[in-house]
């Protein structure tokens, strides 16, 4: 007797359950259409198979113009937090001996570098002694000496003598010794100096020197963060100019195999699934009671 009023609850959850359960299944299987007597039976293949396609367009569709669009990119990249993170690190950065930074972005070990270093000597060296050579310093100290020994004796009475005739011959040799004294020491003397400067700056950090030549931390900042907001509007400009997520989305979605479409969405979505296959179980019972009652009464 109590038999016979617990089976129909009973088979209630059991078919509530298992008809659910196949209806989740059955979402991803079959994989293939199956054909009877050259026909193809209803529901295969399974609904995510058969509509994979449109599943992957849609979700591209979605993902493109409305989770991942440009605005949302450089809102996020330019919000305060964000900003003034880069500038920290920026100025990490900078706080940096410049020595250790060139190594490190160059990658040098130390021979490499001390190498580099004599190079940009040399070079820094011919380039100075070549702008003295064209700007004609023999002439320079010529019309600058005559100048001074005019302007010295202009209230003098030797004025008079002191004219560009007698005053030229003796400033023009003065100058020609110059220029010959730096043709021939001019490389050894400046290249000691170029390399003892660049000893010292090499020492330093690169917001030092720009402190030295009167560049402040707060202007530094304030040229990073218009660098900063300049360089992220033309990079998502040019990005999304070139990438379409929309069809990225789409083409990976339809190159995935079924197995691995599954996966994914049982990723997401098994505990929504299993609640559904659950629910199907509860609702089968109250069916299964409801029946039981009204047979009870009736």
């Amino acid at each position: 007797m109590f038999l016979k009023y617990i089976i129909t609850p009973v088979m209630g959850t059991v078919i509530g359950y298992g008809t659910n359960y196949i209806a989740v299944k059955m979402l991803f299987r079959p994989r293939n259409e199956i054909k009877l007597w050259g026909h193809t039976l209803p529901f295969t293949p399974g609904a995510i198979p058969k509509g994979k396609p449109r599943l992957a367009k849609a979700i591209g569709s979605v993902v493109g113009n409305t989770l991942v669009t440009k605005d949302d990119i450089k809102e996020r990249l330019l919000n305060q937090k964000t900003e003034d993170l880069i500038i920290e690190k920026i100025t990490e950065i900078l706080s940096s001996e410049i020595k250790s930074e060139i190594m490190k972005v160059g990658k040098l070990d130390e021979e490499a570098y001390s190498q580099a270093k004599t190079k940009l000597s040399v070079r820094i060296t011919k380039q100075i002694v070549e702008v003295l050579n064209n700007m004609g310093v023999s002439d320079v100290i010529a019309d600058e000496c005559s100048k001074v020994i005019k302007e010295k004796f202009q209230h003098s009475m030797l004025k008079m003598f002191l004219t560009d005739e007698l005053v030229g011959p003796a400033t023009k040799m003065l100058g020609d010794e110059v220029q010959k004294y730096i043709d021939k020491n001019g490389e050894k003397m400046i290249g000691g100096e170029v390399s003892r400067k660049l000893d010292t700056i090499e020492t330093q950090s690169v917001s030092e020197l720009l402190e030295s030549v009167n560049i402040s931390k707060e202007k530094l900042n304030e040229t990073v963060s218009k660098m900063y907001k300049k360089s992220v509007d033309k990079a998502l400009d040019e990005l999304f100019a070139k990438l379409d997520i929309e069809k990225m989305i789409e083409d990976k979605i339809n190159a995935m195999d079924m197995d691995e479409l599954e996966r994914l969405v049982l990723q997401v979505m098994k505990k929504e699934l299993d609640t559904i296959v659950n629910l199907g179980a509860v609702i089968g019972l109250v069916l299964g009671l409801v029946n039981m009652a009204i047979n009870a009464l009736f």
